[in-house]
């Protein structure tokens, strides 16, 4: 049996939408973690062990003790739900979005609150931009495109996406794809450096600054988008030197923190299939077309 979870609040109350659900066993940490949280979102803060009723649910924050929760809030997601969990074990096969180690300081875990709420904040964004522009664009069955920078990321992955089934959910992953291709690809930051900048808080500082550089001003990005009766292939190729994919693409879930999410959400969340080749530079993203979707 777990060990016992923080104190509970709104037991058998209103339905909370929206919700921060913590299930953390009662320690220093967990009690640190839920006093700035409620400081913040005071509304929306539930630590019952059981959901309110009616309750949806935008973040989860657990541990290997009440992991069992990450089903339940999944099930019950606000859309674009995020998780935080915090284990002994970061090559656990429970599904999370952020994977921390038990021995992780709180500074820590407030970082990676503030980097999911940032990732759901632009999901929920993209997918209202998705929903804005359908009507405004007609259909797309073959081009290529460049960009450069994040905000030209987001306008053409927005685009592409109106071209696909579900493009709400494809635009997710196809710009995370894109990101990674400027950051990890042609802007040279590794896993290791994003942890540190998401931490600290400097990510976006230093893609800008990076973007500006000389070494690497003259990178581009290049999509190809090809569509047929059956098939969806999007190819992403950046500039840089690659990366050892076969060891990112076949992670379950991150090792702790960042690493290899990008990767696994596109494949899990957004299309039948993601292929790295070569050197790791290229990117094929596929999605089979049901023909009930046209």
């Amino acid at each position: 049996m777990g060990s016992p979870a923080i104190a509970m609040n709104n037991c058998g109350g209103d339905a909370v939408p929206n919700c921060i659900w913590i299930q953390l066993s009662n320690t220093t940490l967990a009690r640190a973690i839920t006093q700035y949280l409620r400081s913040d979102h005071p509304a929306e803060v539930v630590t019952d062990h059981q959901l309110p009723p009616g309750s949806s649910v935008g973040f989860v924050i657990t541990d290997d003790s009440h992991a069992g929760c990450l089903g339940e809030a999944k099930a019950n997601s606000a859309g674009a739900l995020q998780s935080i969990l915090i284990t002994n074990d970061t090559a656990t096969k429970a599904r999370a979005d952020f994977v921390l180690k038990s021995d992780v300081d709180f500074e820590s875990v407030r970082s990676v609150f503030r980097a999911a709420r940032e990732f759901r904040e632009e999901v929920l964004a993209l997918r209202t931009d998705v929903a804005k522009r359908k009507s405004a664009i007609g259909t797309i069955n073959s081009g290529q495109f460049i960009f450069r920078t994040l905000d030209e990321a987001r306008a053409l992955a927005t685009m592409l996406a109106l071209a696909c089934p579900e493009p709400d959910l494809v635009v997710v992953g196809l710009q995370e794809l894109m990101v990674n291709a400027v950051e990890h690809g042609n802007l040279e930051i590794s896993a290791e450096e994003k942890h540190a900048l998401l931490m600290n808080g400097t990510w976006r500082q230093e893609i800008e600054k990076r973007l500006l550089d000389a070494e690497y001003i003259d990178r581009v990005v290049i999509v190809s988008f090809q569509r047929s009766a059956r098939i969806i292939s999007i190819t992403i190729q950046d500039e840089g030197m690659g990366f050892d994919h076969a060891a990112q693409v076949n992670l379950d879930v991150p090792d702790n923190g960042y690493r290899g999410r990008g990767i696994a959400m596109a494949r899990d969340l957004s299309f039948s299939d993601v292929t790295y080749l070569g050197a790791g530079n290229i990117v094929e993203a596929t999605i089979l077309i049901d023909q009930k979707d046209w």
